[in-house]
């Protein structure tokens, strides 16, 4: 009995022991982000990043000198599905009318090949622009930009819906009622039974925050801009530990892309500059 008794006592100690040693802290999100770098010619083109440390700063994962269909790509936003990764993008620069977008598929981040172009199916359209991969479920959509010539000024997020698992077939256009004109980069996420949504103001060239609980269509309601004028391109990704990351464009002075943290979407940190060295308007997601 002593014996057993004392075999009892080990076994126990044993556990509180390895109770009382801290765990390792979970190891950081390792991100991947899809970006181009610039106006000039030979900016406008396809770079991969990869970060290491939950997406504070980037190494070059590949120069891809993938230029799509047009010789120009810019805006790439990148998802992972059925074990390919894609890319839908803007096709020509911010001064050249554009009336769809591409989207490219790729499976080692490295060499990519066109899949897809999709109409604006706007009338009258001058640009299309910052296409971004929404998935909710098994749907898989696309959240774009589209400005029309009969309107200065007044571009309006519209949903672009795939009609099959290869990504090669689209409908759409289907508008976002309740988000107005003149918001141009909007970028969605759910949370719960919220749909969060990040775009900027063209007028007042801010970042502003919409939600809805009734669809991705309708419903929108403003709850605020975020951080200091100047800035565009918003997209989110979100880290192992639960956080949500944004990432903004400093466009207006040229500094780089831009981020911020939140655990609800509705509070956020300060902005850092990110350690990316050139990068642009783009999405990250987990490698």
């Amino acid at each position: 009995m002593i014996t057993k008794l004392r075999r009892l006592a080990v076994v126990l100690l044993m556990v509180i022991g390895a109770l009382a040693i801290p765990r390792p802290a979970s190891a950081a999100t390792t991100l991947v982000y899809t970006t181009f770098k610039g106006d000039g010619a030979a900016d406008q083109e396809l770079w991969v990043y990869q970060s290491t440390n939950g997406g504070t700063s980037y190494s070059v994962l590949s120069d891809t000198n993938y230029r799509g269909t047009t010789g120009v790509l810019r805006d790439p936003s990148i998802l992972k599905y059925n074990g390919r990764y894609y890319i839908a993008y803007t096709v020509q620069s911010w001064t050249t009318n554009s009336t769809y977008f591409n989207v490219a598929t790729s499976t080692n981040l490295t060499s990519w090949t066109n899949i897809a172009s999709i109409p604006s199916g706007i009338a009258n359209t001058r640009f299309t622009w910052a296409p971004e991969f929404y998935v909710e479920g098994s749907t898989v959509r696309i959240i774009t930009s589209v400005a029309a010539t009969t309107c200065s000024n007044c571009f309006r997020p519209y949903v672009y819906t795939a009609q099959n698992t290869a990504l090669t077939s689209w409908s759409g256009p289907q508008q976002m009622w309740g988000l107005g004109t003149n918001h141009i980069d909007t970028f969605v996420v759910k949370s719960g039974s919220t749909w969060h949504a990040f775009t900027k103001d063209e007028t007042g060239k801010y970042i502003e925050h919409w939600t809805t609980t009734a669809n991705l269509l309708e419903g929108w309601v403003n709850r605020g801009r975020l951080f200091s004028s100047g800035y565009e391109g918003p997209s989110l990704v979100r880290l192992d530990d639960g956080r949500w990351r944004i990432y903004v464009d400093r466009y207006s002075t040229g500094q780089g892309v831009w981020t911020a943290t939140s655990s609800d979407l509705n509070t956020w940190t300060s902005l850092t500059q990110v350690g990316c060295s050139g990068c642009r308007h783009g999405t990250a997601i987990p490698k």
